[in-house]
């Protein structure tokens, strides 16, 4: 009944992804840990009772998949987890912590991407779409996630604001520089978007937002045609937004508030290293 067979496999992960939901965790969650899932269960042949494997063979496996090939400590940390909750929603089964422990993240200051190389990149592209994907994380500090699923009535022009539903569904306000409403117009206009509600950037089915694997992959090609640093990725911009806001003089629990973030020592990272984001020099509008 539990071996590792193709159709046991996806009623797995299955239930995985519909306890996730339940939970409120985002697609970003369920593609992490179901990519750790298939990792694991693939890692077994068809014949194998994944439910009676011991903890120790799964302790062996992570030595194996995982130390062993020096994947970093966050895909670890992803990695139990993953497996972790598997085997709790799946198997009824706890995983021994002492056996299995979450490994320490070493505290790493964020990268942050100079001011004239975001000009550059920015300037340089031609897509409205995806200049405004690159605005709205540099200028208001978004995550992939919230670009992905900004609505048009959570914009406020007139008050300078946007309203985002950030991690675990918390609601917060964040600046919105007059720069960055230029370009959600212009998109708009370009696109023909004259609705009061909705997703602002909708997926090719017009049923729900973009995927946000398509920012993500997009920024990935990004990458590759700029030469960039292997650290630097989408998250690199927020960073960024969070950085340079600082160093302009701003208020570190404003930009606590700004970021969604639930413990100000998050925050704290970017007091290490911010521009008038209104007054942003060096955009080109056409």
């Amino acid at each position: 009944f539990m071996k590792n067979t193709e159709k046991n496999r996806i009623k797995w992960v299955e239930k995985v992804k519909y306890t996730l939901e339940l939970g409120g965790k985002s697609e970003r969650t369920f593609s992490n840990y179901k990519s750790h899932i298939n990792r694991f269960l693939n890692y077994y042949d068809e014949t194998i009772e994944i439910n009676k494997l011991s903890d120790d063979d799964i302790v062996d496996y992570f030595r194996k998949q995982y130390i062993d090939l020096n994947r970093c400590s966050a895909s670890l940390n992803v990695g139990i987890c993953s497996i972790r909750f598997l085997y709790s929603i799946c198997f009824n089964r706890k995983i021994n912590k002492d056996l299995l422990p979450s490994t320490k993240l070493s505290k790493k200051m964020p990268t942050i991407i100079p001011k004239q190389l975001f000009l550059k990149i920015f300037n340089e592209e031609i897509c409205l779409k995806y200049k405004c994907w690159l605005i709205l994380a540099f200028c208001s500090g978004l995550r992939v996630d919230e670009v992905a699923t900004l609505r048009i009535e959570n914009i406020y022009p007139n008050e300078h604001k946007l309203k985002i539903l950030g991690k675990r569904n918390k609601e917060r306000y964040t600046i919105l520089p007059d720069i960055v409403t230029k370009f959600l117009r212009l998109y708009c206009k370009e696109n023909h978007i004259t609705d009061k509600q909705g997703y602002l950037f909708i997926s090719h089915d017009k049923q729900n937002h973009i995927n946000s694997k398509s920012i993500i992959n997009y920024f990935s090609n990004l990458k590759v045609a700029y030469n960039l640093d292997k650290n630097i990725s989408f998250h690199t911009l927020r960073h960024s937004f969070a950085t340079y806001y600082l160093m302009n003089g701003g208020n570190i629990i404003t930009l606590k508030s700004m970021l969604g973030h639930s413990h100000l020592d998050t925050t704290n990272r970017y007091l290490h290293i911010a521009q008038n984001f209104n007054q942003l020099e060096g955009i080109k509008y056409a």
